[in-house]
């Protein structure tokens, strides 16, 4: 029942992304989204990063008039994930936010943030940063590329 449930989810999920025409961006749900980034199999244990969390990974964003935020790191530390969406209210903002996360990869890679060698190297060759009008978007996993993809395919 679990994989009929989970490949019916992947199916709407499949069809819902080939709708015709451009999305208006008030139809995007960033929460939505990132449940769709992982499947059962493959996703690492991810935390959700609060508003006290977000200031200490992301010096600044909480100051950024947002209309979403959806931040999610790895559990430990030294796994190289972590996912987060933006939707600013004002699209003057997305470029603040898009230098916020880049200041956190920066952190990860040359200032040894992410401390463990493969960690680094993680953070170093699978990191996307995607900016899309109001919406920015970090990607750090070994599937960042797919996942800034779908990202785009929303708008």
């Amino acid at each position: 029942m679990k994989r009929f449930l989970s490949l019916f989810l992947a199916a709407l999920m499949v069809l819902s992304l080939c709708a015709c025409g451009k999305k208006d961006s008030t139809d995007v749900d960033l929460s939505a989204f990132y449940e769709t980034l992982f499947t059962e199999g493959d996703a690492p244990m991810m935390m959700e990063l609060d508003e006290d969390l977000l200031d200490t990974f992301y010096p600044g964003l909480t100051e950024i008039p947002r209309l979403q935020t959806v931040a999610y790191a790895a559990a430990i530390s030294s796994i190289p994930a972590e996912v987060v969406l933006v939707e600013v209210e004002h699209a003057d903002d997305a470029g603040k936010v898009e230098e916020i996360l880049q200041a956190r990869v920066s952190y990860q890679v040359d200032d040894l943030g992410a401390w463990y060698p493969e960690t680094i190297e993680g953070w170093k060759n699978h990191s996307e940063i995607v900016s899309i009008g109001n919406y920015v978007a970090l990607f750090v996993a070994d599937s960042e590329d797919a996942m800034a993809e779908s990202f785009r395919t929303l708008f």
